[in-house]
C-alpha cells in the first residue's frame, strides 16, 4: 500500500488546509482537525482514480525526510495518508449499471469512443469521474 504524507496548515479563521505536496493541484479545507485525515484520504482517491482513467502516471510518494523538513519550515502538520489499493489498481469493486441516455448522445460516445480507441464504458466512466471531480473544485480549493 502506496502511502503519502499530506500537510495541514492552519489559516486566520482556524480552518485547515490540506494539501498533497505530490499532487500539487490537490487541496482543500477542514474545519477540524479530526476531519483532516478523512479529506485527505478522499482527495487521494479521488485524484489517483482520475489520473488512471486519463492515463495519467501517479507518481511516487516523495521522500517523508524531505517533506518533514518542509512542514517544518512552513509550520505545518504533516499526516500520514494511504492511497487505496482498490483505487490504485482501478479493477477491484467494479458495478455494472444500466443508464438512459440520448441516442445522439450515445452516438457521440461512440464515436469519441473508436477515434480514442476505448469502449463506451470507459468513455462513460472517464467522463463521470472528471465530473466528480469538476463539482469536486469547489469543495477543495474554496469551501
Amino acid at each position: 500500500m502506496r502511502c503519502y504524507i499530506a500537510l495541514l496548515t492552519k489559516d486566520g479563521a482556524d480552518r485547515y488546509r490540506i494539501q498533497l505536496p505530490d499532487f500539487p493541484e490537490c487541496a482543500t479545507w477542514s474545519d477540524t482537525l479530526a476531519d483532516a485525515r478523512l479529506l485527505a484520504e478522499r482527495m487521494l482517491a479521488e485524484e489517483i482514480a482520475l489520473r488512471a482513467t486519463a492515463g495519467l502516471p501517479i507518481p511516487r510518494p516523495t521522500a517523508p525526510e524531505w517533506l518533514l523538513d518542509r512542514a517544518a519550515r512552513m509550520k505545518a502538520i504533516p499526516i500520514v495518508v494511504s492511497a487505496p489499493e482498490s483505487v490504485a489498481d482501478g479493477a477491484a469493486g467494479r458495478v455494472s449499471v444500466n443508464v438512459e441516455l440520448p441516442a445522439g448522445l450515445v452516438e457521440r460516445v461512440d464515436a469519441r469512443a473508436r477515434v480514442h480507441g476505448v469502449g463506451r464504458s470507459d468513455l462513460l466512466e472517464k467522463a463521470a469521474r472528471l465530473a466528480l471531480w469538476e463539482t469536486a473544485r469547489g469543495e477543495r480549493v474554496g469551501r
